[in-house]
This record gives structure tokens, sequence and C-alpha cells, in this order.
């Protein structure tokens, strides 16, 4: 059996529906239009925005499900061009937009960040809110990325099982929404083994 037989393909975007408490808190909004792009799963973009709008990249995954990571997290990673994934647990554990989900703990160290940035991926990809705390160091944080052309997708879905056996990443996206956050589909390619 060769390699490419074994693995299969998932979309792991989270799409809200018009019930979901996320979408009608963005419906009432006065930039309502913004407000529905930071909702589900969608990529940052407030100072620029990828050169294309269609992405395969292969995947490094972190365990951030003990702690987020520090600095010796960061140093041996080969990230260049590829997508981090920061696997958190949050989604999968408290559930998107839940009191839980707001204040669990998902942002990283600014040095952290640094470190990241400076191994130049193409994308941090995280199953939580976003890798700043909420307000302005979160949008600080998703600026510092687009200053190094990495983009930050939020809210994406894995489970332990998916985040241990996760190859690649196909990641589209609306270039022209007028939001800062712009909806993205994004679809996983696991090792069906671990499966």
């Amino acid at each position: 059996m060769s390699y490419q037989t074994n693995l299969t393909r998932q979309c792991i975007s989270l799409a809200i529906n018009e019930q979901h408490p996320a979408y009608q808190w963005a419906k009432k909004q006065s930039d309502s239009v913004n407000a529905f792009g930071h909702i589900g799963t969608h990529i940052d973009c407030y100072t620029k925005v990828p050169a294309k709008n269609h992405y395969t990249t292969d995947t490094v995954l972190l365990d951030c499900t003990g702690s987020m990571p520090c600095l010796n997290d960061i140093e041996p990673l080969d990230i260049a061009g590829k997508s981090l994934v920061l696997f958190t647990g949050n989604l999968e554990n408290n559930g998107y937009g839940t009191p839980a989900y707001g204040k669990a703990d998902t942002a990283l160290c600014s040095e952290v960040l640094d470190a990241m940035l400076a191994k130049q991926p193409a994308f941090i990809v995280i199953d939580s809110y976003g890798i700043g705390a909420h307000g302005d160091e979160h949008i600080n944080f998703d600026k510092r990325c687009e200053e190094n052309n990495c983009f930050v997708i939020e809210n994406v879905i894995l489970s332990s099982e998916m985040a241990d056996n996760l190859i690649e990443l196909d990641i589209m996206f609306d270039a022209n929404s007028a939001s800062t956050g712009k909806r993205c589909e994004v679809t996983a390619t696991f090792n069906s083994f671990g499966l």
C-alpha cells in the first residue's frame, strides 16, 4: 500500500448558522459586515492580505493542551512556508462561543510570537479565538504577523485524534471581502491510519 492511499481529507472550518449566539451578536453590531467576518473560521487581515486566495501547505503541529508554547518549543521547528498549527483543545473541550471558550488562555507570549515569526511560517492556525489576549493585544499580534507575511487563522475544528494525524492544509478565502476577518475554508489532510 502506498503512502498516498492512507490519506483522508476533511473540512475543519467552523460554519455558524443563524441560530448561533455569535451570529446573533454579529447581526446586532453597528459594523455587522466586519463583525460577520470575525465569527467562525476566518483569516485576520488588518493591514494586508495574502498574495493568493488559495494555499496548500505542509503543517507543523504544537500540542498546546497543557500550556501555550515557550521559546524552547519554537527553537527546533522547521516552519518556513508552512502552517504552524496550535492545538489548544479549546474548541473541542468548551464549544465555540461559550463563556469558557472566551475565558480560555490561548495567548502567546510576545517573545514566543517573535521567535515563531523569525522562522517565517505562512500561517498560524489555532482552534481558539486567537493568539493574543482579547482586545488590543489580539489585533496587535495579528498585525505583527502580517508585517512578517504570516496570517492567523482562528477557530478551526480539531480534535486530539485529528491533531495527531494532521499532514497538510488546503486554505481558501475571499481576498475581496470588505471585513478585516475573511471567512476561510480550511480542508485538512490526515494520515487515516490514526483516525
